[in-house]
């Protein structure tokens, strides 16, 4: 019974300063981690990071290291640096103040965040492998179209729905929704230091409604089903996810880092009575990173001033195919329409002030296809919009669109406004 009593005190304390550890390893300032001017540059911060999530020392040394490579230490957490640039929106150094602001920031968030978006492989990534090493199931994504699927949720445009003004018939507001929603199943290859490709196949569903004033029809009725298989290939120096959002800040920070977003996507267009037809895939790529070493940036939103201004600019060129199989009363084209097109997407959006308040996002797009054979002959649509973002998930939209639809080839001419919603 004496030797009971003295292993349950002895396991009762083990645990207690288990998770006296625990909780140290969690709420530890960045302070204790800074230099002597107290900023933390990148080593400091990979050393930092590695203490908070209670990372292994097999992560960092090799069997037989007994002391602490930096190199290797950084090599080893540059995914977690990248997400720390992507949050604090530069590269190191960091304040040990913003760190700790961030730390504190997410615990409350986590502790705030409704069991609904704790669901694994739905609303949160399943991981495969070890810690994901090979990839993720999920989670679902609702976004503008299929071409913002591959954006980090802050830099996306979400799907929509509200009042339109159609400018060709004459007639008081309509409604309009515009959106598409993917599942994404992630799979990641490294290919030694600093080259990485992710394949992510990802079923989405898009549509594309736009009520015709004072009549039963619509004068877009659009039903998307496709399947893009998106490579996100990074050929930089230093070791990289590939993955779209966790390189964004670290292509911006290094101007020999880059990635490459290509996709193939064959798709399936109908509209909701299931009357046209369109069989089709498109083939398009995007870079990232700096021009030929210049200080323009492509790809993602890039600081202008530090009072919270920034831009972001994105051409994407792409090749499409398509066939008509039936014609309908939702798109211009006929049954045996058999085109092969050229053209692309130029957009240029700016953001201002999410340092201070809710961000407001200003921008303009073109898009454009020119038939190399078929009837289809040159086609375009031009897009310019603005959102006040309410949250990370809302925000209301005023946009304006004039041109033809990339796929139907419909007409449009819209004035809209509504709420905008992402995840």
């Amino acid at each position: 019974m004496k030797n009971f009593f003295v292993i349950a005190c002895a396991t009762v304390f083990f645990l207690s300063f288990l998770v006296e550890t625990i909780e140290a390893s969690e709420n530890v300032s960045a302070k204790s981690f800074a230099g002597a001017d107290e900023m933390l540059e990148e080593h400091e911060a990979a050393l930092y990071l590695a203490y908070r999530a209670d990372e292994p020392l097999s992560k960092f040394l090799s069997p037989g290291q007994l002391s602490l490579d930096i190199d290797m230490l950084v090599a080893a957490m540059q995914d977690n640096l990248d997400d720390l640039q992507s949050l604090t929106g530069h590269d190191a150094p960091w304040t040990w103040q913003e760190l700790d602001s961030l730390a504190i920031a997410e615990k409350r968030d986590d502790q705030k965040k409704p069991g609904w978006k704790n669901i694994t492989g739905v609303t949160i990534a399943k991981p495969l492998g070890e810690n994901g090493d090979k990839g993720s199931l999920g989670p679902i994504r609702l976004r503008k179209s299929e071409s913002e699927l591959a954006k980090a949720l802050r830099n996306a445009k979400g799907a929509s729905i509200g009042f339109s003004d159609n400018r060709l018939i004459n007639g008081g507001g309509a409604w309009n929704t515009q959106g598409a929603l993917g599942y994404p199943v992630k799979f990641f290859f490294q290919h030694g230091p600093g080259r990485s490709t992710e394949f992510e196949i990802t079923p989405v569903i898009g549509w594309n409604l736009a009520e015709v004033e004072g009549k039963a029809e619509y004068e877009v009725n659009e039903l998307d089903f496709s399947l893009p298989v998106i490579g996100y290939i990074s050929p930089g120096s230093k070791k990289m996810t590939g993955t779209y959002e966790e390189n964004i800040a670290a292509a911006s920070d290094r101007g020999f880092s880059r990635l490459w977003i290509v996709t193939a996507k064959p798709y399936f267009q109908t509209d909701f009575d299931f009357r046209h037809e369109i069989y089709g895939i498109e083939a398009s790529a995007e870079y990232v990173g700096y021009l030929f070493g210049s200080k323009l940036y492509f790809g993602g939103f890039q600081n202008i001033t530090s009072s919270g201004l920034q831009y972001q600019l994105r051409v994407i060129p792409r090749v499409d195919y398509s066939e008509t199989a039936k014609g309908g009363i939702y798109t211009t084209r006929q049954e045996g329409d058999d085109w092969f097109r050229l053209g692309g997407q130029v957009a240029l959006d700016f953001r201002i002030g999410e340092a201070y308040f809710n961000s407001l996002d200003i921008g303009t797009s073109y898009q454009f296809f020119e038939a190399l054979s078929g009837q289809g002959g040159y086609s375009d649509l031009f897009n310019t919009y603005a959102t006040w973002w309410l949250s990370e998930n809302a925000g209301m939209t005023l946009e304006y669109s004039k041109g033809d639809t990339p796929v139907a080839a419909q007409k449009i001419d819209l004035v809209i406004l509504g709420l905008e919603f992402k995840y």
